[in-house]
């Protein structure tokens, strides 16, 4: 099969290896769609290592159709279209045991310590393998992992219908919360986005409010609209800078989620009489606890638009450009998906 194998930081080379065979309780996908991610960027450049073992397919947000199941594997068949989830946990450790596996002290995720989507196959356990409506095409499908993780995150903000939400940056993670909170009656719904289209987009998508975060001062755009702070603030930016502006425009009794990923080393200021004078919680998510299905099922209803989010598909052998598109044309693009399909 073609595969882009990451070897090392910096080091992305297309290959011809071995078409994968699913072992017991495992089944062999046909990638039809693999999008592509910041945190696969980060891995590239080095700036995220840990759980990640090259040489390693990378690709995590992965949408296909089941080519072939292990003897032992029931409730899947060949030709039915799906997603994975690439959260693979020990099942074993106390997270695991209490309900949380995506806080598992022993993941092996698809994409970077297993072989992932950047490849024309890849087998995932059975139970990792989320069916999909035949309606569901590649470009929706690689939108569920991406999703599960917001659905997480809107389990622990529990949002109150009627109450206003800020979401700061509308890539891909911020449009799907912008549907979510929109969806979910909040108001209004605004969204703070430096790039234009990404801006025009989730006005789109059911933002009501749009701040420019490179023109003005947040509060003072806030105070214009005739808003004093949002009773939930969500960064989906990974924006350290962005994190502490942000955190002022919590009103009192609200909740600030940290949902995008800053750098590791990276820290903020915050004001402690301030979150205590204004009993303010903050809260934070990281990727999905099973809740791929509850994604999926909000695809197939048609409640996210997935055509307003990826805007480009590229074959795996320009994935160096897919990658590269990412990092550098945010005023034209949003979501890249690679097809390993396509010549």
């Amino acid at each position: 099969m073609k595969a882009a194998l990451f070897t090392g930081i910096g080091r992305m080379e297309q290959r011809d290896l071995q078409d994968p065979s699913p072992a017991a309780g495992e089944v062999l996908v046909r990638v039809t769609g693999c999008g592509v991610c910041g945190t696969d960027v980060h891995i590239l450049h080095g700036d995220i290592t840990d759980g990640i073992a090259p040489p390693v397919v990378l690709g995590h947000e992965i949408a296909g159709v089941v080519e072939r199941v292990a003897a032992d594997v029931t409730g899947l068949k060949a030709g039915q279209r799906v997603a994975v989830d690439p959260v693979v946990t020990c099942g074993q450790c106390y997270y695991c045991q209490t309900n949380m596996p995506n806080l598992c002290r022993n993941l092996q995720i698809i994409g970077y310590k297993r072989n992932g989507g950047f490849a024309q196959y890849c087998v995932a356990p059975a139970t990792h393998v989320v069916p999909l409506a035949e309606n569901v095409g590649p470009e929706a499908g690689i939108l569920v992992e991406t999703l599960a993780c917001v659905v997480n995150g809107f389990d622990r903000l529990e949002p109150q219908a009627g109450h206003s939400a800020l979401v700061i940056g509308a890539g891909t993670v911020g449009l799907l919360w912008t549907q979510m909170l929109a969806g979910a009656n909040l108001a209004p719904v605004a969204v703070s986005e430096p790039v234009a289209m990404r801006r025009k987009q989730a006005g789109k998508l059911g933002a009501e409010v749009l701040f420019d975060p490179s023109a003005r001062d947040l509060r003072r755009q806030a105070a214009r609209s005739g808003l004093d702070g949002f009773d939930y603030v969500i960064d989906a930016s990974g924006d350290p800078k962005a994190v502490e502006e942000a955190i002022e425009l919590v009103r009192p009794a609200g909740k600030f989620l940290i949902f995008g990923v800053c750098p590791k080393d990276s820290q903020i200021k915050v004001n402690p009489f301030e979150l205590y004078n204004k009993q303010i919680s903050i809260i934070a998510s990281k990727m999905p606890p099973r809740t791929m299905a509850r994604a999926a099922r909000m695809i197939e209803a048609g409640r996210i638009e997935a055509a307003a989010i990826v805007t480009q598909t590229w074959p795996l052998k320009k994935l160096d450009k897919a990658m590269e598109g990412f990092s550098k044309s945010r005023d034209r693009q949003i979501k890249v998906m690679v097809d390993p399909w396509r010549s």
